[in-house]
């Protein structure tokens, strides 16, 4: 019988019984169930108490009556009394709350049977039972029998909570929520918080907990209505046509006190059905909010309320708001292990506590673009589908699926030469075939492994993590050594910090200093070619302007081109980048600020006010800033860059790498290698030349105009 007892009704029958011990009393009866009922925290305890009626008071009424009997018996019997009010709650509970008992129901059953020492000590003490039941009877008022036009655009969420997920870790809200709702006076909440905190979902809960009636009385009866404004605009051809329709559910609204609306995405009712010469549906709302005849439910972001809803005063001052923040790592920790058994039943998929640990960790590590719990819980989902979709791939189950194939081909063969005896024995055969098919397809739960984990989120952030990285660096050893020349100190260098941003999967920033024409440029671009990596590649001779810093992260709000794509936003798509930003010397300070900020926090803000994260970005810039005395390029001496760059901006560098000038010795070998003509002579080839100063451009154009000269 107490099986669909939840937690509030097993409470109170255990502390019922525990009263009876106390008392001494020989069996439970509808007495000892009200005292229990006045001793826990429920909405029954709350309206007796308005009315007089205390735990304390009834048990001193109670011991005067019944008196304490000296001697205890062990077993707890219930009187045929308390049987049919526990059936009857049951029955009840069926009816209205999905079959889960709670004090509300004890209590009107109680009230039903009419008899008993309860209800004659609370006759005894001047309560009208009557006005109590008719306050507290449960009044299912099935409000699609009216046929309401919101019901045609809009869904009652009651009726739906057996959809919704659980939701964890959000009591406090949920209460605030309750308790707006709950005021005389600007009774509408408004839930505002960053996209995927869980602001829908708060509302979902509540519609599961007046469903279930964990909510205070005045709360028991009411239907939550989604109103989305898209539909409610649809099908609205001709001007009027939208604010008739609107009007028309505002009254269906007020006639119907036990209706509350919930507007998701609020801030588009401020433009909704605004057409020209067109009223739009805020200005509709807003005398009813203000008098109070309607209740609502807003959502929105925080971004949209400050540019829609905050703008219009009026409008704000109708809501309370009520801001829904990120939940924590350990929050986040909670609700997974709280949804964890709801999709290891509809994946059929074991979830350990390490999944859900490596889940939470590696999605704030590498989903920074989105927020808590909707992230993880998406993961989760992800991962499970993933898991299940590779191991539908079993090469167990490819055989047999082929086997199945043939033997069906077999079987049309045997029928077309009716052979029915081969064709039923083979029919047997497949029906053997199918049923190892199914059951390898409901087989026990499989398990997550963190490699699953790792390749789904790949597939979601584009950020590589399955990198063979000795081989990978070796790679990059090989082709950089192979083509740019003469500098292996400094690419030696360049691997071993690699290797470190490999290692780490940190922002690295590395700076490459040297002549023109050395390969600091050549080296970055044959990088992202050889690793296969995305690379942005910004040449600071077109950003000499303080206007030039809207081409990295957008135009100013009220500026023309303030929705124009800007190149970092690249990042936001490609997180997993080469930035190689060239010609550094020859940037506007504003830029070089812009570029402290990012190398210092590893994440900058858009003109949109969004984060772009650079925390898996290597940043390569490359400078021609040195000092040009006579002996050539100041080699390694990091001094020597402050006439050029701040101590601060050099100090954000994980390392400078200096690249060498050519020697003239490097410059010959290498014409010879090239032009492999022995009757040249290569040093007179280099007369007023200026290969120290331009590098291997220079030399190239050189063999270029001796080829060009061979050929004619």
């Amino acid at each position: 019988m107490f099986n669909n007892f939840g937690f509030s009704g097993s409470e109170i029958l255990k502390m019922a019984e525990e009263e009876r011990s106390n008392l001494h009393h020989p069996y439970v009866g509808s007495e000892h169930l009200l005292l229990a009922i006045l001793k826990t925290d429920n909405s029954v305890k709350e309206r007796l108490k308005e009315l007089g009626l205390t735990y304390q008071k009834f048990k001193n009424e109670l011991i005067e009556i019944v008196g304490i009997p000296k001697k205890n018996l062990d077993v707890n019997l219930y009187t045929p009394l308390l049987k049919r009010i526990i059936a009857s709650a049951l029955s009840d509970a069926k009816e209205n709350n999905q079959g889960i008992v709670t004090a509300s129901h004890l209590f009107i059953a109680l009230l039903d049977e009419g008899e008993g020492i309860a209800i004659r000590i609370m006759l005894g003490m001047h309560i009208n039972l009557d006005d109590l039941y008719d306050e507290l009877k449960i009044k299912p008022q099935d409000i699609k029998n009216e046929k309401l036009e919101i019901l045609n655009v809009g869904r009652v969420l009651n009726d739906f909570v057996d959809e919704f997920d659980e939701v964890i870790g959000r009591d406090r809200q949920i209460n605030q929520v309750i308790e707006v709702l709950l005021r005389k006076k600007k009774s509408n909440p408004l839930l505002i918080g960053p996209a995927g905190v869980g602001k829908t979902a708060i509302v979902e809960e509540l519609a599961r907990k007046i469903t279930s009636r964990e909510v205070p009385l005045s709360l028991l009866n009411k239907k939550i209505i989604e109103l989305p404004m898209g539909d409610l605009v649809s099908g609205t051809k001709y001007r009027g046509e939208f604010e008739e329709r609107l009007t028309k559910i505002i009254k269906e609204v007020i006639k119907n006190k036990d209706i509350i609306l919930f507007i998701d995405e609020i801030h588009t009712m401020v433009n909704a059905g605004g057409a020209e010469g067109a009223i739009n549906a805020k200005d509709i709302l807003k005398p009813y909010l203000a008098r109070g005849d309607i209740k609502v439910i807003g959502a929105t972001t925080t971004e949209e309320y400050d540019r829609f809803i905050a703008k219009d005063k009026a409008l704000e001052r109708r809501f309370e708001t009520i801001l829904v923040c990120e939940p924590t790592i350990d929050e986040t920790k909670t609700i997974l292990n709280g949804l964890k058994e709801t999709y290891e039943q509809h994946h059929k998929i074991k979830i350990t506590n390490e999944n859900l640990d490596d889940i939470v960790y590696l999605a704030n590590k590498y989903l920074f673009a989105k927020k808590n719990p909707d992230k993880t819980i998406d993961l989760l989902d992800s991962i499970c589908a993933y898991v299940k979709r590779k191991n539908m791939l079993k090469e167990e189950l490819s055989i047999y699926e082929k086997e199945l194939s043939d033997l069906t081909k077999e079987k049309e063969n045997f029928v077309r030469a009716n052979s029915f005896t081969e064709a039923l024995d083979t029919c047997v055969k497949i029906s053997q075939i199918e049923e190892k098919i199914n059951n390898l397809k409901t087989s026990k739960n499989d398990i997550i492994v963190k490699d699953d984990i790792l390749k789904v989120i790949e597939h979601k952030s584009n950020i590589p993590l399955f990198i063979n990285k000795e081989e990978l660096l070796e790679k990059i050893k090989k082709a950089l050594l192979t083509n740019i020349l003469y500098e292996d100190d400094a690419i030696n260098k360049l691997i071993a910090n690699l290797k470190v941003f490999y290692d780490t999967e940190n922002c690295t920033k590395l700076l490459l200093i040297g002549p023109s024409g050395v390969g600091k440029t050549s080296c970055v671009k044959l990088l992202s070619k050889v690793t296969n990596t995305n690379l942005i590649r910004l040449d600071m001779s077109e950003y000499k302007e303080s206007s030039s810093l809207s081409k990295l992260i957008g135009t100013t709000q009220g500026y023309v081109g303030y929705n124009d794509p800007f190149i970092f936003k690249e990042v936001k798509y490609h997180p997993y980048s080469i930035i190689l930003v060239d010609e550094l010397e020859k940037a506007h300070p504003s830029i070089i600020n812009l570029f402290l900020q990012i190398m210092d926090e590893g994440v900058i803000h858009d003109s949109h006010g969004e984060a772009i994260d650079f925390s898996h970005t290597l940043i390569i810039m490359t400078s021609n800033a040195y000092k040009n005395n006579n002996v050539g390029f100041s080699r390694g001496n990091k001094e020597d860059l402050t006439e050029y760059f701040s101590e601060e901006f050099l100090g954000r560098f994980d390392d400078l790498i200096f690249f060498n000038s050519l020697t003239k010795d490097q410059v010959i070998a290498y014409l010879k290698e090239k032009i492999n003509d022995e009757t040249l002579d290569y040093e007179k080839m280099l007369v007023d030349t200026s290969f120290e100063k331009y590098g291997f451009r220079y030399i190239n154009k050189i063999i270029n105009k001796y080829k060009q000269k061979i050929n004619n």
